[in-house]
């Protein structure tokens, strides 16, 4: 289709399930930016605070908003708290059902497409996989070449804390990379002692700015702009977005609890890749680190999504 076409092509109706949760909403929105980018899309977003189908409605096929909705062309989900309602709005409207993140097994032929992690080792005729979770994040090309960013969670279902080992890669790096300026945030699962001992890290190489007083579009800015970002391991999410702004990663490594997770298999898996750089003493250097292309999920997951159901 020509490009011209496209732009004279109806807009293509989505609805987005919404949960509230901000990792659900960051894959969804990713998506449905992705697949504005290849036809003309009207989304409509519809909360399950208010909007939100029980499971006996999901079974009888009756979505009571759809009657005061435009009809969807496709209806996108992500996280169990609507998989209720994406079934009851798939049902009552007819329309194809696509859920992000993978359902309990015996749900998952339920919906017509499941985009899962690969590290949720999922396979079927209606599952495609993605390496880790799609975003809102492109790659951009105005970065700054001496600019990095630290990104620092804190502990996590799959990850305990060490404050004093977590200061000391970070003094190592700073040490490492003297010709670098660098800024630093937190998260809401930041102990506030950590974050007290980050600020008084802070220097004329180092800025530290809490997640407190940070707005929405902080981290999304600082992410186009950074050439190099450290992660801490536990920020699963925050990885994957350094990797589609097209900077260089590398990983601070926080802790493991005991006992395999798929979450740990993503992030191995990373490693292995070579997609990101396991910090050690010897490794603090990621301006020659040889970093593949940026991440782009929600693109590639688009094409499919637009050949399959537009």
């Amino acid at each position: 289709m020509s490009q011209l076409q496209n732009k004279m092509a109806p807009a293509k109706i989505i609805w987005q399930i919404c949960d509230h949760k901000r990792g659900h909403e960051n894959q969804s929105s990713g998506l449905i930016h992705a697949l504005s980018k290849q036809t003309p899309i009207e989304p409509i977003r519809i909360d399950i605070d208010s909007h939100k189908a029980s499971w006996w409605q999901a079974v009888r096929g009756t979505f009571p908003s759809a009657s005061t909705l435009p009809q969807p062309d496709l209806i996108i989900a992500a996280g169990s708290q609507t998989h209720s309602s994406l079934l009851a709005a798939g049902r009552a409207t007819g329309a194809p059902t696509l859920l992000i993140m993978a359902p309990p097994k015996g749900l998952t032929r339920f919906f017509d497409l499941c985009v899962v992690p690969a590290h949720d080792q999922r396979q079927g005729p209606n599952i495609i996989q993605t390496t880790g979770a799609m975003n809102t994040v492109e790659a951009s090309p105005n970065k700054a070449p001496n600019t990095g960013l630290f990104l620092i969670g804190g502990p996590s279902q799959h990850h305990n804390w060490d404050e004093a080992a977590l200061l000391n890669q970070i003094s190592t790096i700073l040490n490492s990379n003297s010709q670098l300026q660098w800024k630093l945030t937190t998260s809401r699962r930041t102990p506030e002692s950590t974050t007290a001992r980050l600020q008084s890290l802070e220097s004329n190489q180092l800025e530290v700015i809490p997640v407190e007083q940070t707005k929405a579009d902080w981290l999304p800015q600082q992410l186009g702009r950074s050439s190099y970002v450290w992660v801490t391991e536990d920020s699963v999410s925050m990885v994957y977005e350094a990797l589609s702004s097209g900077a260089k990663v590398g990983l601070l490594p926080v802790p493991r609890k005991a006992g395999e997770s798929r979450i740990i298999r993503g992030l191995d898996a990373l490693q292995q890749s070579k997609h990101v750089l396991s910090y050690s003493e010897d490794q603090t250097d990621l301006t020659s680190f040889k970093a593949p292309p940026p991440l782009n999920e929600a693109a590639r997951i688009a094409k499919i999504v637009s050949h399959r159901f537009f």
